[in-house]
Parts: C-alpha cells; sequence; structure tokens
C-alpha cells in the first residue's frame, strides 16, 4: 500500500487523511473526482499528501536527488502531475509544495514554456504548474506528456459548458481528473453539472435531462408556497441526486474543525441613502432608459401581441442601443449610485463613447446637484469621504475608528476597482497605514502584500479586490472583514471573509457586509440567500428554509425576487424587504449563512449601539 511521508501525515488531521483516501481511491480506479471542501480546510495540503504517496516520497531532500524522478521504493509510480490553477495562486502553489515536500516543480508559464514541456515529457518533473489562461492558449502542448494526473484548483471557474477555458480542460488527454473547489454551485444547477461532468464525462447525463430531471423539482419543492405535491418531489429529487454525488465529490464544511477555530460574527450592515443617493436613485429609475427596460416584457403598442423587447423596443430608440445591453449598463448605474454617485462621473480609462454615455447620465441625474459635480472636477477628497454623499462611508468612517481603537486588522474588499480607489482616497486622508492588492497586483507580489499584511502590526488596513484578493490567499494577520459591496456570487463575498476566516487564525474574526437599504443591492443580498440555499439543498441534502416566493427562470413564478421590475426599484426608508421575508417564516433557519441583521439610521438595536452607528 500507499504512504503518505510522515513528515506530512504527522501534520494531517483525521479528515484529510480521509481526503486523501478519497481522491486516491478515484485515482486507482481511473476516475476522476471533486474535492469540495469548505474554503479553509486544507484542499491543498490534501493533494501535495496525494502526489507524495504516488511519487514513492519520503518527504526528505533524498527526494530530489537520483537521475530519475520517482526512483522511489520498489511499486511507486513514475510520471509528472499537472496542477492548473488561476493566475494569482501560481505562485502560492509553488509556495506550499515547497513548505510540505520536496519535489522537482516547474511553472510553465512565461517565457520558459517550451523549455518546462521538454523536461515534462522527458521525465525530469514531478509537477508543473500552470494557469488556466495558458492552459487554454496552449492546449496542444501538454499532449505531449503522459500526465499522471490534472489537478485543477478552482474547479467551478469550468462552470460554463461554453466557455473556451471549459473546453480547454475537456480537451485535455488525461483520464484522472480531479477539481478542487469551496464552492461547487455558485448560481445555477448546470453549474454543478459542468463541473462533475468535466472530472467525469457523461456521468449525469445531459445538461438539459439533468436539470429537467433534479433542479426544476428541487427548485420548485422550495418555493414558500410550495404544495405538498411540490415538497415532496423536491425532497425525492433531492435524495436521489446525492445518492449519486457521493460517488464523485467529497464535501465536508467547517463544522468539522469548529473546536480549533475562534469565533466568527457575521452581520449584515444595512445602510440607509442619504437624502442626495435617494433623489440621484429616483432620477435614474425615472430616467427613459430605465423605463424602457423595465417595460421590455409589457405588450407592445403596435398590437403585435409581442413583448416590447422583442418587437418595437428591442433597441433604445435615441441610441440605437440594443435592449440586453442598455439593461446591463442600467443595473451598473444603480450599483454605482447604490455605492456612490461619484462613480457615475466619466472616467479617464474610459473609452470615448463610454465617456459621453457616463455624462449624458450625469446631466440628466445630477442637474440638481451642481455643487457635487463642481466639487468633483475639482477633485474634492472632502466630497468622496463627506457622509452627505453617501451613506456607506458614513458607516465605514465609524467603523473603522471603532476597530483602530481596539488595534484590531481589517481587510475591505470591494469589488469594482473604481470604488477601491475612492476608498483609498478616504484612507490616504485619515492618515491611515494600509496596503493594497488588486488585479494589477502581480502574482508575486500578491504574496509579498500578504506576508507583511500579517507581520506588519503597524498596518492597520488592506484594501481588496474581492475579485482578485478572494481565491487562495491567507489574511490571517486580519480579525475584521469589511465587504463594501456585495456581487451576484454567494461565493465571492463568502471566499472573502474565509481569506481571514481559516486555519492558523487565532482572534475571532467580525464579518460586516455593507449594504444599501431599499436597492438593488438589497435584491441582490436576497438572492445571495436564494443560491446558498440552492447549494445547501444540492451539495449537501438539507432542508432549508423556504423563504422566497419566487423560482430562478420561472416566468410564471418571479416573486419578490426576480423579473427586472423587482429589479430596478427602491424601496424608501422603513420598508425593508429583507426584514419582511425573514418575519414571514418567523425565524432564520440554522446554519442558513444568513447574518445578522441590523438596520442603521431605525431603531438603536443593542447592536448597533456597539458599532456606535447613529
Amino acid at each position: 500500500d500507499l504512504q503518505v511521508p510522515a513528515p506530512i501525515n504527522c501534520r494531517l488531521r483525521d479528515y484529510q487523511r480521509e481526503g486523501v483516501q478519497f481522491l486516491y481511491q478515484h485515482y486507482r480506479s481511473n476516475n476522476g473526482a471533486i474535492l469540495g471542501d469548505d474554503m479553509g480546510l486544507g484542499k491543498t495540503v490534501q493533494v501535495i499528501a496525494l502526489l507524495s504517496a504516488i511519487l514513492g516520497k519520503t518527504g526528505t531532500r533524498a527526494d530530489v536527488f537520483g537521475k530519475y524522478i520517482g526512483q522511489g521504493p520498489s511499486g511507486k509510480q513514475k510520471g509528472v502531475f499537472l496542477i492548473v490553477c488561476p493566475g494569482s495562486m501560481l505562485y502560492n502553489w509553488k509556495d506550499e509544495l515547497d513548505t510540505w515536500g520536496y519535489f522537482r516543480v516547474k511553472m510553465y508559464h512565461g517565457s520558459s514554456k517550451e523549455m518546462v514541456m521538454d523536461q515534462a515529457a522527458k521525465g525530469k518533473l514531478d509537477v508543473v504548474l500552470t494557469t488556466y489562461d495558458t492552459l487554454r492558449i496552449n492546449v496542444t502542448e501538454f499532449d505531449c506528456v503522459n500526465w499522471l494526473a490534472v489537478v485543477m484548483d478552482e474547479v467551478h471557474k469550468l462552470k460554463d459548458p461554453s466557455a473556451k477555458n471549459t473546453k480547454a480542460a475537456k480537451r485535455l488527454k488525461v483520464q484522472r481528473r480531479f477539481g478542487l473547489t469551496g464552492t461547487p454551485l455558485q448560481n445555477r444547477w448546470s453549474e454543478l453539472w459542468c463541473v462533475l461532468d468535466w472530472a467525469n464525462p457523461g456521468c449525469l447525463g445531459s445538461n438539459l435531462r439533468f436539470d429537467a430531471f433534479y433542479g426544476k423539482a428541487i427548485r420548485k419543492g422550495q418555493r414558500h408556497d410550495a404544495n405538498k405535491r411540490e415538497l415532496a418531489l423536491g425532497r425525492t429529487r433531492s435524495s436521489q441526486f446525492q445518492s449519486k454525488l457521493n460517488n464523485w465529490m467529497l464535501r465536508r464544511t467547517k463544522d468539522l474543525i469548529a473546536q480549533h477555530l475562534p469565533h466568527k460574527d457575521d452581520k449584515v450592515v444595512f445602510c440607509s441613502l442619504t437624502p442626495f443617493q435617494e433623489d440621484v436613485y429616483m432620477a435614474l429609475l425615472q430616467s427613459p432608459d430605465v423605463q424602457l427596460v423595465r417595460k421590455k416584457d409589457y405588450r407592445c403598442d403596435c398590437g403585435s401581441g409581442q413583448n416590447r423587447g422583442k418587437c418595437c423596443y428591442s433597441c433604445c430608440p435615441v441610441s440605437g442601443e440594443p435592449l440586453k445591453s442598455l439593461l446591463m449598463r442600467c443595473f451598473q448605474l444603480f450599483l454605482k449610485v447604490a455605492n456612490h454617485a461619484a462613480l457615475l462621473m466619466p472616467g479617464v480609462k474610459q473609452t470615448d463613447d463610454q465617456r459621453k454615455r457616463a455624462k449624458a447620465i450625469c446631466e440628466g441625474v445630477l442637474t440638481r446637484h451642481p455643487h457635487f459635480v463642481q466639487s468633483l472636477a475639482e477633485n474634492s477628497f472632502q466630497t468622496l469621504s463627506n457622509p452627505e454623499y453617501c451613506g456607506k462611508m458614513k458607516v465605514l468612517d465609524k467603523l473603522l475608528r471603532m476597530f483602530e481603537k481596539d488595534k484590531c486588522k481589517v481587510l475591505l474588499f470591494s469589488y469594482s476597482t473604481e470604488l477601491l480607489n475612492i476608498l483609498e482616497n478616504y484612507v490616504i486622508g485619515r492618515g491611515l497605514v494600509f496596503s493594497r492588492l488588486d488585479g494589477q497586483t502581480s502574482p508575486a507580489q500578491r504574496m509579498r502584500v500578504v506576508r507583511e499584511f500579517n507581520g506588519n502590526r503597524d498596518i492597520f488596513i488592506c484594501l481588496v479586490s474581492t475579485k482578485a484578493g478572494g481565491l487562495g490567499l491567507n489574511f490571517t494577520g486580519a480579525n475584521v472583514v469589511i465587504i463594501f459591496d456585495p456581487t451576484w456570487n454567494p461565493s465571492n463575498d463568502l471566499q472573502a471573509q474565509d481569506r481571514a476566516y481559516r486555519i492558523g487564525q487565532r482572534r475571532d474574526v467580525q464579518v460586516l457586509r455593507l449594504i444599501s437599504s431599499g436597492t438593488i443591492e438589497e435584491m441582490m443580498y436576497l438572492r445571495q440567500i436564494y443560491k446558498q440555499q440552492m447549494a445547501n439543498t444540492a451539495i449537501s441534502g438539507s432542508t432549508e428554509r423556504r423563504y422566497f416566493m419566487g423560482v430562478e427562470g420561472e416566468k410564471d413564478h418571479k416573486g419578490e425576487l426576480f423579473g427586472i421590475e423587482n429589479l430596478f426599484a427602491y424601496r424608501a426608508e422603513g420598508i425593508n424587504l429583507a426584514q419582511d421575508i425573514i418575519r414571514r417564516t418567523d425565524k432564520v433557519e440554522a446554519g442558513l449563512r444568513v447574518a445578522e441583521y441590523q438596520i442603521v439610521a431605525a431603531v438603536k438595536a443593542e447592536s448597533e449601539v456597539r458599532y456606535g452607528v447613529p
């Protein structure tokens, strides 16, 4: 039998040893598998332990000497493993391999790709590391190596069967395919199908059949007003799917290590719009473009019987912009106002056409606020940080003053680089010691930023791009995570908070998500809950509290969540949809990942007084 080298095995937890055994069983059977453990449970070290055992490693320096790679004890396999990961994690994988063992590792990336592939083909390497983009561009070059197996880290990136990355991954001539992900299902059931179909082609049949048999039944059974038949069928299909899923995927949650982790306090702070923001938001709602989009499903006034969006109003009558493009642009505009109206202004990095459109929008919705426009034109810092213009900035300022006093270290996440720039201006104006990590930070620099933040007590806050910094980075020096703006994808926010809340964290962690109440952001957050419930039902078979009337993808059951009219609306102060839904079901289901709700600028709950928010 193969053995994990003692220097590694002695540091593995029991559940990690089980993970190694699970992967090896599929390796021995020439099958693929998905290791879907929660973020922070050590999926990387489980893979390294597997590779060490298969390659006959001892965990000592002797592993890198000898003429032939894999020249270990008799019966151990010779060959090369391919590990594919996002570019931001390339150096992290190299560091982990160097930390946990002695491997001959090369990166198939940059200018030395040809030499690396030649060494791999000759058996002079143990592991080749590459990125999804490099694999996609050079996929045929990988055929020259008889890989023992391929490991795809963050395999949920293969969620779209029509995407080029997915097609390249399926093109690989490797039978043993292992995927690592903490979020196997992020948005739709089809994503889970795509990942499993990559690992074991054909294991679930076609995507259409999979969704028709499992997905639709389970989604309908999750409706708040589902009838008994829909409930029964949904639970039956969920149980049937679990029996199949357990053959190909192993998933464990952080409950396994709860006793080894500090406490995590997860809250949502509903931030009221300022009167200025509210006025701009309402002006945007009443703009011709938004009204055109909101009415796209109405019957066309030409009498054809078709919807407006598919008939006479498929394009904007003024600009000629297709309705689908206009919809996405309106969506982004509402998000900008909900976070900071300064984001509406034309930017230096925009194209001439984008600047022209931004100027037209500003002329339409900011006409009553010339002082704001003039101040921004003068690059006034006071305008960017003035709480009159941004309700979230007011909350953030009070939070940071409290955390600074308590000697905390803070991660401040934003999905928008432009918003991150505004936050950086605010932090500089406050004189706070900070660092920053975004999409412009190189892989090598990212590791340095993380190490400096974790090791330097003087660095109070790190500004992080949710997209660039949400994967694979260990910010265990932080004990506060603030998510300034939510995203559609619940896994983005979960990955962000798990940069700090993971093995190695010694302090209690506070997670705060700032949501502009009554806006498109609140709707996004509710859809996050909906998606997380779907993921829990699909992956773990749990019975979730049925909060929502709406069913994604069902035109006759849009409920309170889906459809353009729900999305492009504003609920004034005191009308909080999230709390209405929670009250409707009497209680919050335990373990739902629903943050503890508190409403800023409303009744002063005890927890709000603690945060010092008026």
